[in-house]
């Protein structure tokens, strides 16, 4: 089966239909206030997208993504803004995070450069370096081998980059954050707790005292100001939360009161000033809404909203210029930026990671927006905030404002926000992103998916990120020119096909894509499936887009074989015709039918499913299955740890809990032995046969390479395979080898 015909399935196209028009740019629906009282859209009766009772704690609702703007140059999100000392051109601020590039000077620079470059209004660098001179040392921080001192690194380098593109350059202060472990002088043999009461007061004026000398090693080398992170698990935010700030009552830095609480942050902020001077611009990043994530509900020494506004307020005093708001949570630390994966379970939204589920109408205070696959998700956190300080607020987790304009331009005008922080739609989906949407090229911007691919290797849509300046990408982020005048013919309109298109197109060929169906391959399947989530229909829009924009020829409704490929005389052949299923052994029966990928969608399963494969598709069917109500069992020959093969780790470590937990059932080493009536017989690792209920058996199984048009061409042309016609896996190593082949056919 090639991957066009998954698309003929009629349910496919129906479920889908709604998903693929789901692009951007009517009624914007940003969650509003009034005084202390926040409305949750999740509440307000919008649509779900299953039946089974967890599909029902949130609620999803996908109106709010239209854009009625004209001139995006005249939008409150590309006014200036003052930001301490700082004049910003536009709201849209790089946040801190990780770049894996932070040590290698050549791909530091080039990725802050084209971040600068892209139109953003300021760049936060990550703290990814050994800046307090003492607390850094050896013997005092236990796993900072590979991370380099201020001196050492290509820190001055960077900031110059950004600001030789006209852009303000902050960077992070970030301290004992989980990864980065100090041996305080109250630790004990089981290490770090993250507890206020490990430090000493002697460790708390080293870490005082090292932050300011930092702060101002880092003004010297040309930084315009400095991110402290106070946020989540990192060290000050253990003494803002009675969750984590279990010193003395007496304490001058204990749990008493807010002055008390907030003492470690703010005599750190107001050192800086002290010492680097007052247009040494100062942030603060901080919890925007708490939760116990670990235990549900056990959270009375969470933050409350009014907890964190007087914590929010005392920073201001002590001299902060504007606060950044994020997600506070303590036992799942990539909860707290990676919020993209607590959504990842289509249907299933709202998964902690334990097996349990955010309700974004109680956890969190009731004070955060959980029904837009947490787009915007701190908004109205940051609008409760701005109540009670007069500096700039913002948020960050997934703000995309190309994905709602009207949602976002909205909450700047309602002075729910004045700053909307990104990272991984500009860092690796696309750096140019700022400059795309002034312009209103929103249908050129790559979306970002949410897919978490990035965390470990390229992004789904744009491998450049992990790949520049290796052997694989020696040229950097743009394309080499090609070489000389050439005709190129693409086989196959999947994203593969379609990105290896538009990379030769750019390069200056002659390029022309053929698809027997249409453009998009399996992207329609997995936007049913998957749901609004990873946005994979507005990814579909991209490609197409960009095929017109760089002057494609594409034919849709032709089917390809040798004989046409001659014909067409190309001088560069990409086959990307998609892998084909592997015959099973066994055969359904009239009460327990076996339906293919293509048709499934379209039939009455039944309560009980069971689906085959271990692969990302077919655990992305079982989730769908799940949330529809069904009873599902994944059954796979294959070991357990193969579960969810092509799905990002980290996602996973959401997803499955979040499958297990909602009654899905997996069976590892395991094959079908029969099929009956309304059951299957099951061969199990455990060496006993065991018979389960079963009504229907989707087939799901790995493909297999499809490489019958390549072998048809042999050595008549020069001839390239790629994506799952080569090497069937998923969408992100689909675009890179295609990306790659693209840059150098």
């Amino acid at each position: 089966m090639s991957r066009r015909n998954f698309l003929e399935g009629a349910g496919i196209a129906a479920i889908g239909a709604g998903l693929l028009g789901m692009a951007g740019c009517g009624s914007p629906s940003v969650a509003s206030s009034k005084g202390s009282e926040t409305k949750n859209a999740a509440s307000s009766g919008v649509s779900t997208k299953g039946t089974s009772p967890y599909a029902q704690i949130n609620p999803q609702d996908w109106d709010f993504t239209d854009c009625t703007i004209d001139d995006f140059s005249k939008t409150t999100m590309f006014s200036e803004i003052k930001f301490g000392s700082l004049t910003l051109k536009n709201r849209l601020i790089k946040s801190a995070a990780t770049s894996m590039v932070a040590n290698d000077e050549q791909k530091a620079v080039a990725y802050h450069s084209a971040i600068a470059a892209g139109g953003m209004g300021a760049v936060l660098i990550e703290g990814s370096y050994n800046m307090l001179s003492r607390l850094d040392a050896p013997g005092k921080v236990t796993n900072a081998e590979d991370r380099l001192s201020i001196e050492e690194s290509p820190l001055e380098a960077i900031c110059k980059a950004v600001h030789d593109q006209g852009v303000p350059c902050l960077i992070q202060l970030k301290t004992a954050t989980p990864g980065i472990v100090y041996n305080w002088d109250n630790m004990g043999p089981e290490g770090e707790t993250h507890r206020a009461s490990l430090l000493s007061a002697n460790d708390i004026q080293m870490y005082i005292e090292d932050s300011i000398e930092a702060a101002a090693k880092l003004q010297a080398i040309g930084f315009d100001g400095v991110d402290i992170n106070a946020a989540g698990d990192n060290l000050p935010a253990r003494f803002f939360s009675r969750f984590g700030n279990d010193r003395a009552v007496d304490d001058p830095y204990g749990p008493a009161t807010i002055e008390s609480r907030a003492r470690i942050c703010t005599e750190l902020i107001a050192g800086i000033k002290q010492r680097c001077g007052q247009d040494f611009v100062v942030q603060v990043l901080v919890n925007g809404a708490e939760e116990n994530d670990g235990s549900l509900g056990d959270s009375d020494l969470c933050m409350a909203k009014e907890e964190i506004a007087a914590i929010c307020q005392a920073l201001e005093a002590a001299g902060a210029d504007a606060l950044e708001l994020r997600l506070g949570t303590f036992q799942f630390h990539e909860t707290q930026f990676v919020g993209d994966a607590v959504w990842g379970a289509n249907g299933l939204e709202g998964s902690t990671g334990f097996g349990t589920f955010f309700n974004f109408n109680q956890h969190f205070g009731g004070l955060l927006d959980g029904s837009h696959s947490g787009c915007g998700l701190i908004m109205n956190a940051c609008k409760y905030v701005k109540q009670f300080v007069k500096i700039p607020v913002g948020g960050v987790v997934f703000m995309d404002p190309a994905l709602a304009p009207d949602y976002f331009e909205q909450a700047l005008n309602d002075d729910a926000i004045d700053t909307i922080y990104m990272h991984r739609p500009v860092s690796n989906a696309d750096k140019d992103y700022a400059n795309k949407l002034r312009e209103g090229r929103i249908d050129e911007i790559r979306p970002c998916c949410r897919c978490l691919n990035c965390m470990g290797g390229p992004c789904r849509v744009n491998p450049t990120n992990a790949l520049v300046f290796t052997e694989q990408m020696p040229e950097g982020y743009e394309p080499k020119p090609g070489d000389g005048q050439k005709k190129v013919m693409v086989v196959g309109a999947g994203p593969a096909g379609m990105e290896a298109a538009r990379v030769c197109a750019e390069r200056g060929y002659d390029v022309s894509i053929y698809d027997k169906s249409s453009v998009g391959g399996l992207l329609d399947f997995a936007a049913s499936v998957k749901g609004g989530h990873e946005q994979l229909g507005r990814y579909k829009k991209y490609l197409s887009h960009m095929l017109e924009v760089e002057g494609v020829n594409v034919v849709e409704g032709q089917e390809v074989d040798a004989d046409f490929v001659r014909k067409q005389n190309p001088d560069v052949v990409i086959v990307a015709v998609g892998g084909t299923r592997p015959e099973i052994s066994f055969s359904g029966t009239d009460s327990t039918p076996v339906y293919s990928m293509a048709d499934f969608m379209s039939q009455d399963l039944g309560d009980r499913v069971t689906v085959l494969g271990f692969n990302a598709q077919a655990v992305d069917v079982a989730t769908f299955l799940l949330s529809q109500g069904k009873m599902v069992t994944v059954v796979s020959s294959e070991p357990a740890t193969a579960y969810a093969t092509g799905q990002s780790a980290m996602l996973l470590r959401y997803t499955k809990p979040a499958f297990l937990a909602a009654g899905g059932k997996i069976l590892p080493e395991s094959t079908i032995a029969s099929v009956g009536d309304g059951e299957i017989a099951i061969k199990g690792a455990s060496g006993v046969d065991a018979t389960i209920l079963c009504d229907a058996i989707v087939d799901a199984n790995t493909m297999l390479p499809n490489t019958d048009l390549v072998d048809a061409l042999g050595s008549d042309f020069k001839v390239y395979a790629v994506g799952d016609c080569s090497e069937p896996m998923n969408i992100q190593s689909a675009v890179t080898a295609a990306n790659l082949v693209a840059r150098n056919c």
